[in-house]
């Protein structure tokens, strides 16, 4: 309807001056966002034709011009002044963002340095969402050197008394692209991309409690990496876990919810039992490596537990490995206990042996007399006699292993039983005997394997004498040892003296 005042010749050089009007001043605006070349010149073409596309405008002092997005939207007129601070800033990376901070303040004006922040503002949000995993320190930086420029906008609006000016600078500005928001979901994306990488795992929990810390991001960002690492400790295995124990004492510092999560874990796998051979001592040596390292589960983080069989209180690992240790010690067959009682569960006896030794030696001391009984009974049954000749010797290797950390113990009654004669049922001297050649004690049935069982003799009756000499050092409580012919070696002086091997 403007046009039509106009002659029909003149319409369309009036249309195309309006036009451009119109761009220029939409290009200017202060409450619309800035448009990008190819959205001007669409919003151009598509009033006119003929219209030719909107130019840049021409920066003083400079031969080139800025993007439309750095164009000031205020009507200070010395924005046109920082033409080249404005073109820094647009290029500006990571480690140039704490020189470039010292340049922002010196901005003069209110409209020119509202602009400039703006532009430093978005430069950084820009930064900081596509930071890779090894500039996330350096983002981190950039994020507090923006901080501080914010909050010196902050007391200029405050000593200007500009109304609605808030103590919180972020939420303020509402810029076109939020960097602190834009750094928590790069964190995220960052810890689930690498939620199998305890080393990446580590640098996002890191950025995310020092941000958290200083109030620039969201707790919430913590609580999600977090959640990553407590997964990797309870679904990776431990094999893995143990060439990770340095970076798991400094996760442990900064989260110790892991510990937990992990000492929990533990303590499962201690419960569920070890039936394959080698288990509970490659199990028993994981955690006290993880003890050399730092990690010390076997005093918590868990609440401590009552012990019934010993009215006292263990932190939770360490009570479900001795109860596995008892386990052992009740159930499996002395060939067994004679190959895997040995390293690694000494040396757990010998680390804590206030608490753990004592019970560990009750068990050991009723496995030995109990054994003994059923060696016993077997050769009241007059059974295999290899057999039973192979079981005393893993009886003696066993008796030895536990008597090297002086697990071996027990009572009044059972060392009087062990340290009895040939015809004591249930001691050392009487199933010795049974299995010897050339012993009158040997039951009619052995006598028929006297060859095979002479090849044994000597090594059973060497590892017996080391029995008995721990026990006859280490009476306990007895006061005096029985009269009775205790010593084995009266067993070889009654064989026959002209046979020169058994």
């Amino acid at each position: 309807s403007f046009l039509v005042a106009f002659p029909r010749d003149q319409q369309k050089t009036v249309g195309s001056s309006v036009t451009a009007s119109v761009g220029m001043s939409l290009a200017q605006s202060q409450s619309l966002p800035a448009l990008s070349p190819l959205s001007h010149e669409a919003s151009t073409t598509s009033i006119s034709t003929f219209v030719p596309p909107l130019k840049r405008r021409p920066l003083p002092g400079l031969k080139g011009s800025l993007p439309v997005l750095l164009l000031p939207r205020t009507r200070d007129r010395q924005v046109g002044n920082y033409g080249p601070l404005l073109l820094e800033i647009g290029s500006m990376r990571l480690r140039d963002v704490e020189s470039m901070k010292q340049e922002i303040p010196k901005v003069e004006g209110y409209g020119a340095g509202a602009k400039v922040r703006h532009a430093f503002r978005t430069r950084v949000a820009e930064l900081v969402s596509d930071v890779s995993i090894q500039n996330l320190a350096a983002a981190t930086e950039a994020l507090l050197a923006l901080h501080s420029v914010d909050d010196i906008a902050l007391v200029e609006e405050i000593e200007r008394d500009i109304p609605g000016a808030k103590p919180s600078a972020p939420s303020r500005l509402a810029p076109l692209q939020d960097p602190y928001r834009g750094l928590e979901e790069r964190i995220g994306k960052l810890a689930f991309a690498g939620r199998d990488d305890l080393n990446v795992l580590e640098a996002c929990l890191e950025t995310a409690t020092r941000l958290g810390n200083a109030h620039l991001i969201r707790m919430n960002v913590r609580e999600a990496v977090a959640g990553c690492l407590i997964r990797w400790v309870e679904e990776t295995p431990l094999s893995e876990t143990r060439k990770q124990t340095e970076v798991l004492g400094r996760l442990f510092e900064l989260e110790p919810a892991m510990m937990t999560a992990l000492e929990q874990r533990l303590v499962r796998r201690a419960v569920r039992g070890f039936p394959d051979k080698g288990q509970l001592g490659g199990f028993i040596k994981f955690l006290l490596d993880l003890q050399d390292s730092g990690l010390r589960f076997f005093d918590g983080p868990g609440v401590p537990i009552l012990d019934p069989p010993s009215i006292s209180y263990f932190p939770p690992l360490r009570l479900a490995v001795l109860d596995a240790v008892r386990g052992m010690l009740l159930r499996w067959s002395i060939t067994r206990l004679a190959e895997e009682f040995n390293g690694p569960l000494l040396r757990l006896c010998s680390e804590f042996d206030m608490d753990v030794k004592p019970q560990v030696c009750l068990a050991v001391s009723q496995r030995v007399v109990l054994e003994i009984e059923a060696l016993a009974e077997q050769v009241r049954r007059e059974g295999n006699c290899i057999r039973l000749q192979e079981d005393m010797i893993r009886w003696a290797t066993f008796a030895i292993s536990a008597s090297s950390e002086d697990l071996l113990r027990p009572g009044i009654l059972s060392m009087q039983q062990l340290l009895s004669g040939t015809l004591t049922y249930g001691s050392m001297a009487f199933v010795a005997a049974a299995v010897t050649p050339g012993c009158p004690e040997m039951p009619t049935g052995f006598k028929g394997k006297a060859a095979e069982l002479g090849k044994r003799s000597v090594e059973m009756m060497d590892l017996l004498a080391q029995v008995k000499k721990y026990l006859l050092g280490n009476p306990g409580p007895m006061d005096e040892l029985p009269d009775e012919d205790v010593i084995l070696d009266a067993v070889l002086e009654k064989r026959d003296p002209a046979r020169k091997t058994f």
